[in-house]
């Protein structure tokens, strides 16, 4: 046998507890009108196979004595649940960002949430891919993230752009190279020149090989890494000119030098969510925007 329809073990509730099919209606908290709670009520029975009570006068069956009393806790219990779930929800903030993003800007843009929200909750998740945040998005497991924003997204995903972040070459300072220009005018339409960068689905290396195809250069990485950090390393150790960004918070290590890549277009840096934010949220995004315009300057 399969277990009775939840929503005609509400209705039952109601019935049960204001004593009577036209007091339950009058006090229920959504709008149902006075037959299809009756129709209902008989479909419940006929589902247990039992009288659950007597209509005229009102009065519980020992069976619909015993239901009301198994089912009330839950129910009555709901509203308080509801209020409790809402008010944690509302303190609880979840991110995804890169590692570089949670350790050297989050905590600043949470200091001023922080004061707010005393009992702010979080949960903050480390992710670089694209791919990666819009399914997070997608199961709900986020609020929003803070990633690069690609040219292509879910239709379903909104961003916020907050900065636009230029692309650089790092190199040892006792490289006599000056300029990107140089690089190429030494290598001809193929730069054998060695490349440190991230993998190659990863935006910086996308908008750095697109704008190498339209200048009708070929420069292919020969050592890819996973992240920024990696790439001042293996650059200051010698393994090639490192790919990398000029942004907020990012050092470029002693010893090493930058390389403008003036007319190549920057990384734009923003928030991405899907659906409508909730306050909480809200505050953050507009701290992020705040944020973003003090470390433009």
């Amino acid at each position: 046998m399969s277990p009775p329809n939840v929503h005609h073990l509400e209705l039952f509730y109601y019935v049960a507890t204001f004593g009577g099919i036209t007091p339950a209606v009058r006090k229920m908290p959504y709008g149902i009108q006075q037959p299809a709670v009756s129709s209902q009520m008989l479909q419940l029975e006929r589902e247990l196979g039992v009288k659950l009570f007597n209509r005229r006068p009102f009065a519980l069956t020992p069976a619909g004595s015993e239901l009301h009393e198994f089912i009330a806790p839950f129910f009555s219990g709901l509203p308080d649940m509801a209020a409790k779930l809402r008010g944690e929800e509302s303190t609880h903030l979840r991110l995804a960002a890169s590692g570089s993003v949670l350790a050297n800007h989050i905590p600043d843009v949470l200091e001023t949430i922080k004061r707010k929200v005393p009992s702010l909750r979080l949960t903050l998740q480390e992710a670089v891919k694209p791919s990666e945040i819009e399914l997070l998005l997608a199961n709900q497991e986020i609020d929003f993230a803070i990633s690069t924003l690609q040219k292509s997204t879910s239709s379903t995903i909104k961003t916020l752009e907050l900065l636009r972040l230029p692309l650089i070459l790092i190199t040892p300072n006792n490289d006599k190279i000056k300029g990107f220009s140089a690089i190429a005018k030494q290598s001809g339409d193929r730069i054998d020149k060695p490349l440190i960068s991230l993998s190659s689905e990863h935006e910086i290396n996308t908008i750095f090989q697109d704008e190498l195809v339209k200048r009708k250069l070929i420069w292919n990485p020969t050592v890819e890494v996973t992240s920024l950090d990696l790439v001042s390393r293996y650059t200051k150790c010698g393994y090639g000119y490192g790919l990398t960004i000029d942004a907020p918070g990012i050092k470029i290590p002693a010893g090493l030098r930058k390389i403008s890549l003036r007319g190549f277009p920057a990384l734009r840096l923003g928030l991405m969510f899907q659906g409508k934010l909730k306050p909480i949220a809200e505050n953050f995004a507009l701290a992020a925007v705040a944020y973003a315009k003090k470390i433009k300057v």
